[in-house]
């Protein structure tokens, strides 16, 4: 049975011989629309180049850009073609023929699945993932200083973080729905998130919820294949069954899928995919051109796209955040009034009388090293401090002396001051000092000597 979808589907695509010529490769490849001719460009593991419907042979030419150009995604703004790797950074021009590179930026490895989209013939990338971290950012690309930028942008209702997120293009109005975020319990591909629809009015830079996908259609904004066209007038969704979403009409058809070839890459024109598929048997890709209605079988209903939330999922979401912000402010002021009324079981320094008192009585059994040492140790205000540094306080400038003195005296000295200090205020010494690697070198040891025991006023 599965042999009839592929008999189907090279019955249907024989015609289409006389359109474009079965161009059949092996490796990494890059396709996309040049802007100025709207032909098809395919460029092979970066170094052979095809143009046109019947991919014709040209020369590759191109000054030097980093990583492999597989990693581009293209963008036509009027007659011109960009190529702006997927990660965000680096920005080609294809003129002429050749490829240029015309930025000054570098990889920036930052936006994987980003949001990618034209606005006033500006280059956006909205979300994306790198660095161990999911965004929720969104970078715009300054043809005057030739570097990226980041564009600020406004929500009344928390917004969370995503990548490989399905988005088109209205007029003003950026929409955003579905894609991953970050999964809680670490999952390495992050969650799915929700069917919420949201939509950024760019003159504004301002995020709303627009609604939601209606359940109707049992579509599924997460692992779908999306086709979106060029002119924004609908989407194509192919899964179990064929999705055509009408944005204008704001309703979904769906119909029986006849067939649906492994599309490795593709772009519109018109009706038409322009697209590389992979051979199932032999693994090899091809250049090939298809109407997108050859996959659409028998139409099984009409249903709404986009529904409105209901009123209390907004106070939802409002009372939650007014939950959260007055449950930090009382657990903030909690801990600041605690530690005011608890009493202080340390060693204060009175820097008039220049005296270190406990419980408000001068303590008198440090010597002067001791007491260099303490100063020191209030000096920097509770922090690690390295061994080495240390060191310094220990030296003996009247004569020269080997290292390992120095460092026998500062043990000394800290061994007996922990001593005084635990007898003074009965902590174990155990509990009054604190070891840690040195971040710089692991050889060097880091120190916090009586942590939160040391005040000076």
């Amino acid at each position: 049975m599965r042999a009839i979808p592929l008999l189907i589907l090279l019955t249907c695509l024989a015609p289409l011989s006389t359109k474009a010529q079965k161009l059949e490769f092996n490796g990494e490849f890059l396709l996309f629309r040049e802007a100025k001719t709207k032909q098809p460009v395919l460029i092979i593991n970066d170094s052979l180049v095809y143009k046109g419907n019947a991919m014709k042979r040209i020369a590759f030419k191109h000054t030097d850009y980093p990583a492999k150009l597989q990693e581009y995604k293209f963008f036509n703004i009027g007659t011109k073609t960009y190529l702006v790797h997927e990660g965000c950074g680096p920005v080609l021009e294809y003129r002429n023929d050749s490829i240029v590179r015309i930025d000054n930026s570098f990889l920036h490895r930052n936006q994987f699945g980003a949001v990618r989209f034209v606005y006033n013939e500006e280059i956006y990338f909205y979300g994306g993932y790198g660095l161990f971290t999911f965004k929720n950012i969104l970078t715009k690309y300054d043809f005057k200083t030739r570097e990226w930028i980041e564009v600020r942008t406004f929500s009344e209702v928390p917004m969370e973080t995503r990548e490989s997120a399905f988005s088109y293009l209205i007029n003003n109005d950026l929409y955003v729905f579905g894609g991953n975020t970050k999964d809680e319990n670490k999952t390495q591909c992050g969650k799915q998130l929700d069917t919420t629809i949201w939509k950024l009015h760019l003159p504004t830079m301002k995020w709303t919820v627009k609604g939601r996908i209606s359940g109707d259609s049992n579509l599924k904004c997460v692992e779908n294949k999306l086709f979106n066209n060029n002119n924004q007038e609908n989407l194509y969704f192919i899964t179990d069954a064929y999705y055509e979403i009408f944005l204008n009409k704001n309703n979904i058809k769906k119909s029986e899928l006849n067939f649906c070839p492994r599309i490795i890459s593709n772009y519109f024109e018109g009706n038409n995919i322009i697209c590389v598929i992979q051979n199932e048997l032999n693994k090899n890709q091809y250049f090939t051109i298809f109407p997108i209605n050859l996959a659409k079988g028998k139409l099984l209903g009409t249903y709404s796209f986009i529904v409105p939330l209901t009123p209390d999922y907004k106070i939802t979401y409002i009372l939650l955040c007014i939950v959260i912000v007055v449950l930090f402010f009382v657990l903030y002021f909690h801990e600041k009034i605690t530690s005011k009324l608890k009493p202080f079981n340390g060693i204060h320094y009175n820097l008039q009388k220049e005296l270190f008192l406990y419980k408000s009585k001068p303590i008198s059994v440090f010597d002067e090293q001791e007491k260099r040492l303490l100063l020191y140790l209030l000096e920097q205000n509770n922090q690690f401090v390295s061994l080495n540094n240390l060191n310094q306080l220990f030296e003996n400038s009247n004569q020269p002396e080997t290292i390992s003195a120095t460092v026998k005296r500062r043990e000394q000295t800290v061994s007996r001051l922990l001593a005084k200090v635990s007898k003074i205020t009965g902590i174990d010494e155990k509990e009054l000092i604190v070891e840690r690697k040195n971040s710089e070198d692991k050889r060097i040891k880091d120190l916090k000597i009586l942590p939160n025991l040391l005040k000076m006023e």
